[in-house]
């Protein structure tokens, strides 16, 4: 995993500069370097409220957050905003900007087609989330239409990854424990 030498300010100038943008700016401090995440658009906004959808259910015993702040990486160093977050029913958000990474199951991150060749989900981002040994990442990819599901944490990586094409019925494993059907994302391919 690539670090920068030193990182770009002290994390909690990072969380001053954060609290203070304005609400169309959503900043993340990915290895060391404040980084803005881009918009969504259309079709990535409806991935999300599909998924939102196929889990609202008052006897689950986990909710899906969207774009709720973590801390992520080594030491907690890193802050994301993940497009959305699978957080056990008795470990609430509360009022912290940042969730310590214990409160996540696992995370989503859906590519974006404006972020052109960015690819922190990919690695960046992807790292992160092991390194805080968050159980499971789900990276929903609009470039190849396919969901890869990331899980076992281990030493900053992840040891297993599984690649399904959209319309597959995908088994998320560990905590999490549940099923996803992806046959809905299909109506979202570009």
């Amino acid at each position: 995993m690539t670090q920068p030498l030193a990182p770009q300010m002290p994390l909690d100038d990072f969380e001053d500069l954060a609290r203070e943008a304005p609400e169309t700016v959503w900043l993340e401090f990915i290895r060391g370097k404040v980084e803005v995440k881009p918009p969504s658009d259309g079709n990535h906004s409806e991935i999300l409220v599909s998924l939102l959808r196929q889990f609202a259910s008052d006897d689950r015993t986990w909710d899906l957050y969207p774009y709720a702040g973590i801390c992520t990486e080594t030491g907690q160093q890193g802050r994301y905003l993940p497009d959305a977050m699978f957080v056990r029913r008795e470990l609430r958000l509360g009022g912290r900007t940042w969730a310590h990474p214990h409160t996540a199951t696992a995370v989503v991150e859906i590519i974006s087609r404006a972020t052109g060749k960015d690819h922190r989900d990919h690695d960046a981002k992807r790292d992160g989330y092991a390194s805080a040994a968050i159980p499971a990442y789900l990276l929903i990819d609009r470039d190849n239409n396919t969901l890869t599901v990331f899980s076992e944490p281990k030493d900053g990586r992840y040891q297993q990854a599984f690649t399904h094409p959209w319309g597959s019925t995908v088994e998320i494993p560990g905590l999490v424990g549940i099923t996803l059907s992806t046959k809905k994302l299909m109506d979202y391919a570009d």
